[in-house]
């Protein structure tokens, strides 16, 4: 609190000193009136679509199109509640890659191979890290049920907009800033230092995600298109595409493990 927001102080006299005390006030209610953590988390479950509705999907299945600069594909993208996920990569209607985490491990398997193999601890975290964001099938107000953190940073003004910002720390150390548009309360945008396909090339660096046309499925809104930045070098890295959403459907178990 700042220390001129006191119920106690000095006397203070005279015009301008009343003018001083106005501001002070002014001040003071200002602060006062900033939300809480726990205040956003709230607006921002609303927003979503409200905690029924979000924890009443209990998996997802995605159509979905990545474009990078080097090429363009396809997906299908499964995951639910338990923590499990899976995506299939497709060009030009051909398989060319899968991986997956099945709860416990990640795995992957190329085109053209009978067996899938364990994936790297790096790629099997990554695969685990996109089951538990809280833009996907879980929602901010369920990340400290799971074992996360979430800690209210200070505000950030990006492109003129003044955004809320929650910093998301989760179990494995992983650090994520997400931001709250301060009119709809929807996370459109996020701060992470990772590799973007830690496999393929673990380097790391800032990747900023943007989220836009938020569409409603089952009473919870989603986006539909995703761009990922490199923060330092502004180099658009990739731009995902929901095709189609479809929540709750029937889904084997053998689908997340390991063939």
């Amino acid at each position: 609190m700042n220390r001129f927001c006191s119920k106690t102080g000095p006397l203070i006299n005279g015009p301008s000193s009343a003018l001083l005390l106005c501001l002070i006030i002014a001040g003071c209610a200002a602060l006062d009136s900033a939300p809480s953590l726990g205040e956003l988390i709230d607006k921002h479950t609303e927003a979503r679509g409200g905690q029924a509705a979000i924890e009443a999907i209990r998996n997802l299945e995605v159509r979905l199109r990545i474009a990078e600069p080097t090429y363009t594909a396809d997906g299908a993208w499964r995951v639910d509640r338990k923590g499990r996920m899976r995506i299939d990569v497709f060009i030009d209607r051909q398989r060319v890659f899968t991986e997956a985490f099945d709860g416990e491990h990640g795995w992957q398997q190329p085109a053209g191979a009978e067996h899938g193999v364990l994936a790297s601890a790096g790629g099997a975290a990554a695969l685990r890290r996109s089951g538990q964001m809280p833009t996907n099938i879980l929602s901010l107000h369920e990340m400290t049920a799971h074992g996360h953190r979430l800690d209210l940073a200070a505000r950030e003004n990006i492109a003129g907009v003044l955004y809320h910002v929650i910093q998301l720390t989760l179990d494995d150390g992983s650090v994520t800033r997400y931001y709250l548009d301060p009119v709809t309360f929807m996370i459109t945008r996020a701060r992470v230092r990772k590799a973007l396909h830690p496999d393929v090339d673990p380097t790391e660096t800032t990747i900023e995600t943007v989220w836009s046309d938020f569409r409603q499925i089952a009473g919870v809104h989603f986006p539909f298109l995703a761009t990922d930045i490199d923060l330092a070098s502004g180099r658009l890295l990739q731009t995902t595409t929901l095709l189609d959403l479809r929540p709750n459907l029937p889904t084997e178990e053998s689908l997340f493990q390991l063939p």
